[in-house]
């Protein structure tokens, strides 16, 4: 079944959820103790499909997790996401002597991929994974500034660090595929920097040799104004695309072909953050109604909600998101 066929299977909307660290606090475990721990990784999962109402299910959001399989620094809070901290990367003899981690002997990757599949195992939803892509990897490794410079100075050297990240997102991402995972998303976030010739030469050529070995629906999401490369965006493999809340949907939707999923864009900080629960319903409501006429779109978060985010703000949203279409019709 296609994406867009699965979102159309009942006369109401579907939900993406995307709380990043919010099941934390609904457990009180910190993010190493779930990460590093199958048992408590479906706990978490379980305990967030008890609260929310969804269409799919997912583990606790682990962006950095190659980076972290790369042996990099990392910066690990409690209850909030890892960072790398330093970006060692700044030359061919550095970047040649890396490996490309093996997801079902690293440490890292084999235990969430543990994870992921009792997930899968225990809750009877789509499993929903989300991992940065190539590009992103690539200014994790080098770092923003140099990674640009480069792109002016030596592109052939950005080229081959691509290749050897786009190696490592691969071999993940096809286990993700192997464990269960149905909807797998490739988040660029650091590809907003780029304009439309330089996407095509260091991400969608990269991310579409991955997308190519995957049997899953497919997706990418990319933060910020997307506008000048949204064309290059769609011009990839993908069944979904998500786009940051800054952007107005009443404008974008009309641009996404019928057969890829349009995902997105309830504001998670000033209106999941900042509203109180009517605010909340008041603004879902409007975006949800806006986008009746489109059945390509699929409700979402715009991006990670903030940890803070009341219960009751993200419940009412999903609420809203997944209403009937009788329901929604006659309000």
């Amino acid at each position: 079944m296609r994406f867009v066929d699965y979102i159309n299977s009942e006369e109401r909307g579907f939900f993406l959820p995307d709380m990043g660290t919010n099941g934390l606090f609904l457990t009180g475990y910190s993010a190493y103790e779930v990460y590093t721990n199958p048992q408590k990784q479906v706990e978490v999962a379980k305990k967030m499909n008890e609260i929310f109402e969804s269409d799919f299910i997912y583990g606790l959001c682990d962006g950095v997790i190659c980076s972290e399989a790369l042996g990099l620094d990392i910066l690990k809070p409690d209850y909030d996401f890892p960072s790398v901290l330093k970006h060692p990367v700044k030359n061919r003899e550095i970047l040649r002597s890396m490996k490309v981690p093996d997801p079902y002997k690293n440490e890292r990757m084999s235990t969430n991929l543990e994870s992921l599949r009792l997930i899968k195992e225990n809750i009877d939803k789509h499993l929903y994974v989300s991992i940065q892509g190539p590009f992103t990897l690539a200014v994790q490794l080098a770092g923003a500034t140099d990674l640009l410079r480069n792109i002016i100075k030596d592109p052939e050297f950005v080229e081959e660090l691509v290749e050897f990240t786009t190696e490592v997102v691969l071999r993940y991402v096809k286990a993700l595929n192997e464990v269960g995972a149905q909807y797998i998303s490739i988040a660029e976030p650091s590809a907003v920097m780029l304009n439309g010739e330089r996407f095509d030469r260091f991400v969608k050529n990269y991310i579409n040799k991955i997308y190519d070995e995957l049997t899953c629906w497919k997706g990418l999401h990319i933060c910020g104004d997307t506008r000048k490369i949204l064309d290059n965006m769609l011009s990839c493999h993908i069944d979904a695309i998500s786009l940051d809340q800054i952007l107005d949907y009443n404008e974008i939707a009309p641009m996404i072909p019928e057969d890829i999923v349009l995902i997105g864009n309830i504001d998670p900080i000033e209106v999941l953050g900042y509203m109180n629960k009517e605010q909340v319903a008041e603004a879902s409501l409007k975006l949800v109604s806006d986008m009746r006429k489109y059945s390509n779109y699929l409700c979402a978060f715009g991006c990670n909600c903030l940890n803070d985010t009341p219960i009751e703000n993200l419940q009412t949203a999903m609420r809203i998101g997944r209403m009937s279409y009788e329901e929604l019709d006659n309000r």
